[in-house]
């Protein structure tokens, strides 16, 4: 039988496009399931570095707290304050100009002078109360080197998730991009259809009518572009975080 109002000719277009759109929408949807995967990877990767900065922190605080224990035996038991103030003062005499250490750099010139002292005079280092407080300490720098090294093992993870990241939203970007122009496509090729014109398809029940339209109720495509967004913004917070790898 000859269509001779062009409906079937319609409903092999509709149904073809609707197919194409049903696998783009599909695509989307499993580009940004993987977006979300590697969210849950970059923020758990975030976390962990956070994790290693406060172990870090903690155990340098024992170690300062250790080598002011050591600090005291040290000057309660030997020379020590008397030979370091010498060496200090000798020290200042070379230097022609005045020099404001930050904190730190003053606890490694007193920890390593207390180290160097224990090097010149080993019979102080192999007594018990020494001993003991010197293998807390050699544990403690042990660990803080442990976790250094996690801690830079993390950063390298979190930049390279940064890396794939952009690329991949870009991905996603592109196959909303793809979908959308294939519905303007598909809406476009409908309407120029000869029932889609017609008198016939004025007086065609909703029914008959949705058989030659797309049917985009279960899309949400614009829910998904502000999903892209949402992780976008994430990338990039996460990118202004401190990621520098430390020395150890």
């Amino acid at each position: 039988m000859i269509d001779i109002t062009g409906k079937q000719d319609a409903i092999a277009i509709r149904e073809e496009y609707q197919k194409a759109l049903d696998f783009s929408h599909e695509a989307v949807k499993k580009q940004i399931g993987h977006l979300y995967n590697m969210n849950h990877k970059l923020k758990w990767g975030l976390s962990e570095i956070q994790k290693f900065k406060k172990d870090i922190i903690a155990d340098e605080e024992e170690k300062v707290k250790s080598y002011e224990a050591l600090g005291n035996l040290l000057n309660k038991e030997t020379n020590f304050e008397k030979e370091m103030m010498k060496t200090s003062q000798k020290a200042r005499g070379k230097l022609n100009v005045k020099i404001s250490p930050k904190f730190k750099d003053v606890d490694d010139v007193k920890f390593n002078a207390m180290q160097d002292y224990l090097d010149k005079y080993p019979e102080y280092a192999s007594k018990s109360s020494f001993k003991r407080i010197l293998e807390k300490i050699e544990s403690i720098e042990s660990g803080i080197k442990k976790t250094k090294k996690e801690y830079n093992r993390a950063v390298t993870d979190v930049l390279r998730e940064l890396a794939y990241f952009q690329s991949n939203i870009m991905n996603a970007k592109d196959k909303v991009k793809r979908f959308k122009d294939q519905l303007k496509e598909a809406n476009e090729k409908l309407k120029e259809m000869r029932f889609l014109k017609s008198i016939a398809y004025k007086l065609s029940s909703e029914r008959e009518k949705r058989r030659v339209i797309i049917n985009t109720l279960y899309y949400r495509i614009e829910e998904k572009e502000r999903t892209i967004d949402e992780l976008k913004k994430e990338v990039e917070k996460a990118k202004r975080q401190d990621l520098e790898e430390m020395e150890y």
